[in-house]
């Protein structure tokens, strides 16, 4: 079965440890598959008709030209067009030369260096499409923009192919026998890979592989952090489920984020704001400040950063402290998420706007840190991954709204709560309320009308 007919997909990820060799290899296909990448979104702007007359001088349609037809006794206008056998024209050399063609090892010579993967630049040009697609069906996030070398993170993507399958004698894809495979059966831990170009190469498995009758490696991208750090990432693919079903607990959570505290759910538990930016704050700022006074000097003295062997160190020792800070957090959001998930059926959140947010100054620092975006993608993903429902509701209200009465603060004369407000009674019934976990009982209610559950009594309004 070809992997675009597998409905059931599974990202995993890995860290690498590329000898000196292999990171060489793979500076040179992120460094083509960013060239491929900016040439192409390049030349889409060129495309436009504002730089037509450039877009001809740089790739010309064919001349025209004028001969004398003898049978018509008159002068006949051709096209220097390719014809097939039967004197149809060919469709294909009638277009101006677009994508890939016009980015060619014959123009750029190091583009067909062997080290290079065949697929590197075919995936770019995928990326680059995928982009424009985003941004004709979203605009949200502008137009796509050319990568930068001086990226944190630096990409290439390749494909795994099966060929020379013995399928007579019922041999199927798997991790083990394709172009990217596993060199050790059930593998956990430190382990070995192969990949096209790179040969074997030491990544860590965090997990064991997922097991299923037909399983097909799609695509993986390796990339490289500033850090240092290199990762493997794989698309996975099967007909049969990757991912084991959490057992039914018969349990409903609601939960509302909040700075002081990441969250507090509808069971009155309280989840601690770890501020993993906050801690590292002053011990990023010293060395900051070393990084700063050598770029200072390298300019001073005429030197380029890229030769500067003092200022690349401390470059890498900052941009390991940023790393470090990541993955606190990531590991903290993975494992609140899972234990939300695993607890409990369903789980209703609130649809927060990070990015309107983020305009008020006084709180975008605290907001960036805690990761409420990256947290509610989690759950997106894990929920029906294992057989779970988690459901996103308008925060509109949830913070002012009694849940005994319903009564809305900011109405009849009153005054909305502020964020100073931890605590609150209603002027309407006189119920004494927590802010945060008020709101999560709010949020819960609206989970359950938003999936129509009938022999609920909960009625918002």
């Amino acid at each position: 079965m070809r992997k675009t007919e597998m409905k059931y997909m599974l990202g995993l990820k890995m860290r690498a440890f590329p000898n000196h060799k292999q990171k060489k290899i793979i500076k040179k296909n992120t460094d083509a598959s960013r060239f491929v990448y900016n040439q192409l979104l390049a030349n889409s702007y060129t495309d436009s008709a504002i730089h037509r007359n450039k877009l001809d001088k740089k790739y010309p349609i064919p001349k025209y030209t004028v001969r004398f037809n003898r049978i018509k006794k008159c002068f006949i206008v051709h096209q220097n067009w390719r014809y097939n056998k039967k004197g149809t024209l060919i469709t294909k050399s009638t277009k101006r030369k677009t994508g890939l063609d016009r980015i060619t090892a014959d123009k750029y010579p190091w583009l067909g260096d062997k080290d290079l993967d065949s697929l590197t630049a075919y995936n770019a040009q995928i990326n680059y499409q995928s982009a424009w697609k985003t941004f004709r069906q979203v605009h949200d996030a502008g137009v796509p923009k050319f990568k930068r070398k001086s990226a944190s993170k630096q990409s290439y993507s390749t494909n795994c192919q099966y060929v020379g399958l013995d399928k007579k004698h019922g041999e199927v894809p798997n991790l083990f026998n394709g172009t990217v495979r596993f060199l050790k059966q059930n593998p956990h831990g430190y382990c070995h890979i192969k990949l096209p170009k790179l040969g074997k190469i030491k990544v860590y498995l965090s997990k064991e592989l997922p097991k299923a009758k037909e399983i097909r490696i799609a695509r993986v991208t390796i990339s490289v952090h500033s850090s240092g750090e290199y990762y493997i990432s794989m698309l996975i693919k099967s007909n049969d489920p990757l991912a084991s079903l959490y057992p039914k607990t018969g349990s409903a959570l609601g939960y509302d984020l909040n700075i002081k505290n990441f969250l507090i759910d509808t069971n009155g538990n309280e989840v601690a704001n770890p501020k993993y930016y906050r801690r590292m704050r002053d011990k990023l700022a010293k060395e900051q400040r070393i990084l700063s006074r050598r770029c200072r000097r390298a300019k001073k003295t005429k030197h380029k950063l890229s030769e500067c062997k003092n200022y690349q160190k401390q470059k890498l020792k900052v941009a390991q402290l940023y790393r470090r800070i990541y993955r606190q957090r990531n590991a903290f959001l993975h494992n609140l998420s899972t234990a939300l998930i695993k607890n409990h059926d369903l789980v209703v959140g609130e649809n927060l706007k990070s990015r309107n947010m983020l305009k008020n100054h006084a709180l975008a620092m605290s907001i960036s840190d805690v990761g409420w975006r990256t947290f509610i993608g989690m759950l997106e993903y894990k929920a029906p991954l294992h057989g779970k429902t988690f459901v996103l509701v308008n925060p509109a209200y949830t913070t002012q709204t009694c849940y005994d009465c319903k009564f809305v603060m900011g109405k009849k004369g009153t005054k909305k709560l502020t964020l100073q407000m931890r605590e609150w009674d209603c002027p309407n019934c006189n119920a004494h309320h927590i802010r945060d976990y008020n709101a999560a009982k709010n949020i819960l209610g609206k989970g359950y009308m938003a999936l129509k559950i009938p022999d609920y009594e909960y009625k918002f309004s």
